[in-house]
């Protein structure tokens, strides 16, 4: 079962680009490639200070979840696409799909056997991905000053 929920969190949501326009779609991968960078200094972080374990991925990774090249990757995009530029939309956005994931989604992935929470809360696994969706947004307000691209 743990399988097939990976799977389908890593393949499944790349399918909703197909819906969006391309041209926006493009404006933002660069910040779901940093938040990809990001989650996998998060997930060092992880291994190295206990925070939790990784017990089943699909077999192309090691310490890592499929969730962050799936789920994560296209959320961040679609996340921006919805609400860029405005702050607070995103971070409300943000907000809501975090505390979904600290709280509903994470014990889930743990029943499946999917990691392990060790030495973190779930209160503290939220503040981190909210630290995480700060910089992104950051990152794209960079992004947009160095290319000059009109907020509109």
């Amino acid at each position: 079962m743990a399988q097939i929920v990976m799977w389908g969190l890593f393949i499944g949501p790349w399918l909703l680009f197909f819906f969006f326009d391309s041209n926006r779609i493009k404006r933002y991968v660069p910040a779901g490639l940093f938040g990809i960078v990001m989650l996998t200094i998060v997930f060092e972080m992880a291994k190295r200070y206990d925070w939790w374990e990784v017990k089943q991925t699909l077999f192309f990774l090691e310490d890592m979840t499929p969730f962050v090249f799936g789920v994560f990757f296209v959320g961040t995009i679609l996340i921006f696409y919805f609400t860029y530029p405005s702050f607070w939309a995103f971070f409300i956005l943000n907000v809501v799909f975090d505390l979904f994931q600290a709280y509903i989604m994470s014990p889930f992935f743990q029943r499946l056997g999917i990691y392990e929470m060790r030495s973190i809360n779930a209160f503290q696994l939220f503040l981190i991905m909210t630290a995480v969706a700060i910089l992104l947004y950051l990152y794209q307000r960079w992004q947009d000053s160095s290319f000059k691209i009109e907020i509109k």
